[in-house]
């Protein structure tokens, strides 16, 4: 990460049984605070982007600076599935050991995972990106 630059943590989630999504900082800053909302994670994370330069511009103007953010995005199941839409949702159901509909369900925001099956699907998304980094096409 640039020395100069503040990692911030950016919630992306799914509203229960609708195709909308939102985007928020997790912390709490001193002058600021930054939201962005889309019918997809893809739009609510561009409005996220034009409030940043937007908010900059505004404490720009009051003679204020803003720092160089670096977002790292923590997603819900649903937003997951809606950013990363070329993995197939039974096909991931079936890596994680979980019923396919079951994970469509947390996936569309009708269910929702307890603590310890969402650990089991993050550890599991996580296994599947080091498979993915060892993989080599030739």
């Amino acid at each position: 990460m640039d020395e100069k630059k503040r990692r911030v943590t950016i919630k992306v989630e799914k509203s229960a049984g609708e195709d909308f999504y939102s985007c928020y900082m997790a912390e709490d800053m001193p002058s600021f605070g930054l939201a962005g909302y889309g019918k997809s994670v893809r739009e609510a994370m561009d409005d996220l982007r034009s409030a940043e330069a937007e908010t900059r511009e505004l404490l720009r103007a009051e003679g204020k600076e803003m720092p160089e953010l670096e977002y790292r995005f923590r997603f819900d199941i649903g937003s997951f599935f809606n950013y990363y839409d070329y993995l197939n949702v039974s096909g991931v159901a079936r890596k994680v050991g979980v019923n396919a509909s079951l994970m469509r369900r947390y996936a569309v925001g009708s269910s929702s995972p307890r603590a310890s099956r969402k650990k089991q699907i993050e550890d599991c998304l996580h296994e599947m990106g080091r498979e993915l980094q060892a993989a080599a096409v030739g």
